[in-house]
């Protein structure tokens, strides 16, 4: 009798167990790490050692966590208002914080490598994400595009798509200088001389090459450039 008592509450604790972990797991929706091929790894708050995901599987992303790709890999992080960052190979990027009311806040800091951003309004709700970079903030609203971070080449960025036409990407560069950079367009930053210099032009085929590995944007302001 007791065996087949204890074998009940084994049974009901295994239960218990794997519905806790499932609710979970769906409860953990709201900023998610996804390894969709390769070496992805993260670091959160508390320090190291790394952990790593296997292949498909994901984990929940909290403030000030850091992700990781490696060579050859690929990963994305997708948030509660359903926008989305794909990190390319080689890119180290950083959370350093979401939150969500009624307007969807994000702070990602970009170490190194590359990142699309996929900015969305989902039910007429407002987006408000910045990303860092060694040469200033940029600041998206509704919009898909692509940042580059490199210490020799400098920063580069790619616009493909505005939401709405008048809420361009704003950048302030460290130096004080701002930009807006509207969809079609891309503006390259980096250090010559000792001087932060910063070039906006329309986009080219040869920039979205850099970042080819991320796949074609769904949408680009202007038609495909040349």
């Amino acid at each position: 009798m007791g065996t087949r008592s204890g074998g009940k509450r084994l049974a009901l604790a295994t239960l218990c167990a794997l519905s806790l972990s499932a609710w979970r797991a769906d409860a953990s929706s709201d900023r998610v790490l996804q390894n969709l091929h390769g070496s992805v790894s993260y670091v959160t708050s508390a320090g190291v050692p790394a952990h790593v995901l296997a292949p498909s599987a994901a984990t929940t992303l909290a403030d000030d966590d850091v992700a990781r790709t490696g060579t050859a890999s690929m990963a994305s992080i997708t948030l509660p208002d359903s926008s989305q960052i794909l990190m390319a190979s080689d890119s180290v990027l950083k959370l350093d914080a979401f939150s969500q009311a009624d307007v969807a806040r994000a702070h990602f800091i970009i170490f190194e490598g590359k990142v699309r951003f996929r900015i969305v309004h989902p039910g007429g709700a407002h987006a408000d994400y910045t990303f860092t970079t060694p040469t200033g903030q940029i600041g998206v609203r509704g919009t898909e595009g692509d940042i580059a971070v490199d210490p020799f080449d400098g920063v580069r960025m790619n616009v493909y798509h505005l939401s709405d036409p008048a809420l361009p990407v704003h950048v302030a560069m460290i130096d004080g200088s701002t930009y807006d950079i509207s969809g079609g367009q891309k503006i390259w930053m980096r250090w010559i001389s000792g001087k932060l210099i910063a070039r906006v032009t329309a986009l080219s085929q040869a920039e979205m090459k850099r970042f080819s590995e991320l796949g074609q944007p769904a949408v680009i302001d202007g038609g495909p450039p040349k």
